[in-house]
């Protein structure tokens, strides 16, 4: 996944609080690293006591982690696990099955069991933006070379998009199951030049076309079902100085963080997605078996991320 960077940030900055010298007379008590994501319906946060002493330390956290949406007042309980991770160490990471949602704020609270100070921080998840699909545009040149190219206009972004990841859809006449193939590579995109809450997406078909190619069997028993295109969008916290994602310097203590009454951070992750049909006309000249032999325009729908049921490549 294009977005693993986002994860591996927040391991390094977990390991740098984990080896850091204390902070002595403080009546902070804990340190918060997490990332709530569209994607998933279990979210998961690293809660870290602080000690005055020299030496880390994997005790139980004795807390109580609730999350509260702001603007229905619904609380969520958290539950402690121990997690070994990749160089050896342990720590306490405190999940929920949540669902996030878009334009929404979530507020994280840590509270010892034997105390009252709250440790606590906030996230805005990134609003839902407007997703316009262009009829897609063909071109022959000298007649032997084709052309053909799809723009998708992204309204409302608040910020330039972390990933982009598309997608084409096939399905299997042999069992009529749905298969997607993700391609490796990002579109291209760019900022509108006259309008910046527009961000455009420009998919070249051809390219696209030789690359599935070499990947899968095109052909009258794997028509096409769809494309489609998802992007990632960090809060407006998530922004680091100079907008350099620089683990060296995301790594040390107190560049990024949103927390009162404690150390760490705590971030949002928005993901948006469209799909679409391309016309008959277009994916026949392409190469492609289309899903039905009606030529239209195209149909284009929205749905919220992580519904997907699909077998994926």
């Amino acid at each position: 996944m294009r977005y693993l960077p986002l994860l591996f940030i927040c391991c390094t900055l977990v390991a740098c609080e984990d080896s850091v010298s204390p902070i002595i007379q403080t009546d902070r008590q804990f340190t918060i690293y997490g990332t709530l994501d569209m994607d998933q319906d279990t979210q998961y946060v690293r809660v870290i006591p602080i000690r005055p002493n020299l030496i880390a330390t994997t005790s139980d956290p004795n807390a109580i982690v609730r999350s509260i949406e702001l603007s229905t007042a619904s609380v969520v309980e958290w539950r402690d696990s121990v997690h070994t991770f990749a160089d050896g160490t342990v720590g306490h990471i405190f999940f929920a099955p949540l669902r996030i949602r878009a334009g929404e704020t979530y507020r994280l609270e840590v509270q010892p069991r034997d105390g009252e100070l709250i440790t606590s921080a906030e996230t805005t998840v990134p609003r839902q933006p407007t997703a316009t699909v262009f009829p897609e545009s063909l071109e022959r040149i000298f007649t032997t070379r084709l052309v053909v190219r799809q723009r998708v206009v992204w309204e409302g972004l608040e910020q330039a998009p972390f990933a982009i990841e598309q997608w084409y859809r096939f399905l299997r006449l042999a069992d009529f199951t749905y298969m997607d193939v993700e391609l490796s590579y990002d579109p291209l995109s760019r900022r509108n030049a006259n309008d910046p809450s527009l961000w455009e997406v420009e998919m070249d078909l051809v390219r696209d076309k030789d690359t599935l190619k070499t990947n899968i069997p095109i052909g009258p028993g794997l028509p096409l079902a769809g494309l489609g295109l998802r992007i990632t969008v960090l809060d407006d916290d998530f922004v680091p100085p100079g907008n350099d994602f620089d683990p060296e310097l995301l790594a040390q203590p107190g560049t990024l963080s949103n927390v009162d009454n404690g150390f760490g951070f705590l971030a949002s992750v928005g993901r948006f997605s469209v799909e679409w049909l391309l016309a008959d006309t277009t994916a026949i000249s392409l190469g492609f078996t289309p899903l039905d032999a009606k030529d239209g325009p195209n149909k284009v729908w929205e749905h919220p991320p992580g519904t997907f049921a699909f077998e994926k490549h």
